[in-house]
């Protein structure tokens, strides 16, 4: 293996992982879903490999985010829900790489210590994620290193209630973090909460702010081009609240939308839980499913799709980034989600208690590339698994 400027001396490839939250696996135009719009993810499989049998570990944040990270079941890393941190002893895959002399760099979501710690008092050290210091100004800076990570842009949070070092750029470029919220959204498309057109412009919006923050990384390698480097580019969407920002709040048509996956008699095969949520007796998430209508499902199902579309952009500047910098070819690239979401399957919404597909079943894509001789830049693979 020898290096792009064609030296002897072996460049060892770059790592850069699009991670995204709550996605489905069948909510990409590669996985043959005929309507939504992803190009750029559609490049990247194309051009590398298709996983489309990929499960999460688990269908929760925390946990499915540590596997990630160290490579181990719950039950051997510890973090079987949302609210337990990621111990620190543990080996991680940032600080492998840190180790092994690569610049380590994350940006957007991380969620390896909880953002609603409940501990008297506060510690700002141990939660740095936390929701609530942020937001009172506890914490202005992120604590680096973290995890592995030499240098962080944390963005915390989803949609109406994004936090971290996102707001303060905002507010910087002339943005108001209210226009986040449902109450100054451009439009409600919805008779559920949750559903609505973001006020925040494209421009502005945290996902910018994550593919800047990666793009930036990219160049500072290219330009110093001493070490190779890990960037985690993890956007917190498509989670709910389902609220994209125009134009891709107006995108999709709910009415070209179909509707869930169900059947008649299907609660007879599932364990009586799932009839009580159902008829709204529990509500998961504060979700009561009783009251979604079919019209809801699918101005959902549309709001979602302009979510994922927006990802797809950003995606794409940063690999064009890596195309700009000549890195391409000597860069590994993955794109993942932590778990998936059931988006009205069998009248079901979200995640955590679920096994089924659409909860379990998450996008994965790689692109690998190893260099044999200066110019001769060949894929590993290009084929489904």
């Amino acid at each position: 293996m020898v290096n792009q400027s064609g030296s002897d001396e072996a460049k060892r490839p770059n790592v850069l992982i699009f991670c995204v939250d709550q996605m489905r696996a069948d909510h990409i135009g590669c996985s043959g879903n005929p309507v939504v719009q992803t190009p750029n993810l559609d490049r990247l499989a194309a051009r590398g490999t298709l996983f489309p049998r990929a499960y999460c570990n688990n269908p929760i944040c925390m946990p499915a985010r540590a596997g990630m990270f160290t490579g181990l079941l719950p039950r051997d890393h510890g973090v079987r829900t949302n609210g337990h941190a990621l111990r620190k002893d543990l080996p991680v895959m940032p600080q492998a790489l840190a180790d092994a002399g690569y610049r380590t760099h994350a940006t957007g979501k991380l969620h390896l210590t909880p953002w609603v710690p409940k501990v008297s008092p506060p510690d700002t050290s141990a939660y740095p994620e936390c929701l609530e210091y942020w937001n009172n100004g506890s914490i202005a800076q992120f604590p680096e290193p973290y995890y592995g990570f030499q240098t962080v842009d944390f963005v915390g949070g989803h949609t109406s209630y994004a936090y971290g070092k996102y707001v303060p750029w905002l507010k910087e470029r002339g943005g108001d973090p209210a226009d986040l919220t449902e109450k100054h959204a451009l439009e409600h498309s919805s008779t559920q909460p949750d559903c609505f057109k973001m006020a925040v412009p494209e421009d502005l919006h945290y996902n910018r702010y994550i593919a800047d923050s990666s793009i930036r990384a990219i160049e500072d390698s290219a330009a110093d081009d001493a070490s190779p480097f890990f960037v985690w580019c993890s956007f917190p969407d498509p989670h709910h609240p389902f609220a994209p920002p125009a134009p891709y709040c107006d995108m999709y048509d709910p009415a070209d939308m179909p509707l869930p996956a169900r059947r008649e008699g299907e609660l007879d095969d599932l364990p009586p839980l799932y009839g009580r949520i159902i008829s709204g007796q529990v509500t998961p998430h504060n979700c009561d499913n009783s009251v979604i209508s079919d019209e809801d499902y699918k101005q959902i199902l549309a709001l979602t799709y302009g979510m994922v579309t927006h990802i797809d952009t950003e995606v794409g500047r940063v690999l064009d980034a890596l195309e700009r910098t000549g890195q391409r070819n000597n860069t590994i690239v993955a794109f993942i989600s932590d778990h998936g979401d059931m988006m009205g399957d069998h009248r079901l919404f979200y995640k955590g208690l679920y096994t089924f597909r659409g909860c379990v079943n998450i996008p994965s894509s790689c692109l690998l590339r190893v260099c044999r001789r200066a110019g001769e830049n060949k894929p590993l693979s290009r084929r489904s698994i």
